[in-house]
């Protein structure tokens, strides 16, 4: 008998796992990135690059930029080691703290959408094979408490959201049901990084201190509910 944990706690037999054609487009969207940020840069001239350089730049862009913004947050599953957290950081540097965590949440709404329908799209197995030893605990608990799970999933930084999303789509729930979740789960987090992003403007050391207070508070809520409300299982 050994028990099957939430966390995978070897990150080496994850990469391992990634193939060498994900490499490649890990490889070919980095190169993306880094010509598009050349191209910011040379477009952009003598002038310095400050926070609110960047504000007036993307509002300038009007639609477009909002856009733009709302299609890499929700391609941002497939760049894997991006965090959310940056984009609602960027979101509110742009559009402050208030409407920048609307777009936010819209953005991290769709990311989770793209993430259900690509595991619905692709299957049991290839969500089997991300998730390795952990697939039976997970698909057990998302198939027993799902609606909990993706909450406490996109609460805090203790289980795999995105890995979560896939196996709670595998397993039939609704997708309804895990936009629900994932914005109940994701709005306390999204709020406080859009008001350290609005910050930046005009920076504020007792914020960013509170809102790193606050960000551990949620992970630590998070691991006490998983817990709680998830326990691990034995399987022989």
């Amino acid at each position: 008998m050994h028990k099957l944990s939430l966390v995978d706690a070897r990150p080496r037999s994850l990469i391992g796992r990634i193939s060498p054609k994900s490499w490649r487009k890990i490889g070919t969207m980095t190169g993306v990135l880094a010509v598009g940020l050349a191209l910011f840069f040379l477009v952009g001239g003598s002038r310095p690059l400050t926070p609110a350089r960047i504000q007036e730049d993307v509002l300038a862009m009007g639609s477009l930029g909002f856009l733009g913004f709302l299609a890499a947050s929700a391609a941002r599953p497939l760049l894997v080691v991006v965090s959310g957290s940056l984009f609602s950081v960027a979101a509110g540097l742009v559009w402050g703290m208030w409407a920048g965590t609307v777009i936010a949440l819209g953005g991290t709404l769709l990311s989770a959408l793209l993430v259900f329908g690509l595991a619905r799209r692709l299957g049991t197995s290839a969500v089997r094979d991300l998730a390795g030893a952990r697939y039976p605990n997970l698909e057990a608990i998302a198939r027993d408490r799902g609606f909990a799970f993706v909450f406490v999933a996109t609460l805090g930084f203790v289980l795999p959201a995105d890995l979560v999303i896939a196996v709670a789509s595998v397993t039939g729930m609704r997708v309804r049901t895990v936009l629900a979740a994932s914005a109940l789960g994701t709005l306390p987090g999204t709020l406080l990084m859009t008001a350290i992003g609005a910050s930046v403007i005009q920076p504020s050391p007792l914020l960013w201190w509170l809102g790193g207070a606050a960000v551990l508070a949620l992970t630590v809520v998070a691991a006490i509910l998983a817990k709680g409300w998830f326990p691990r299982r034995t399987a022989a």
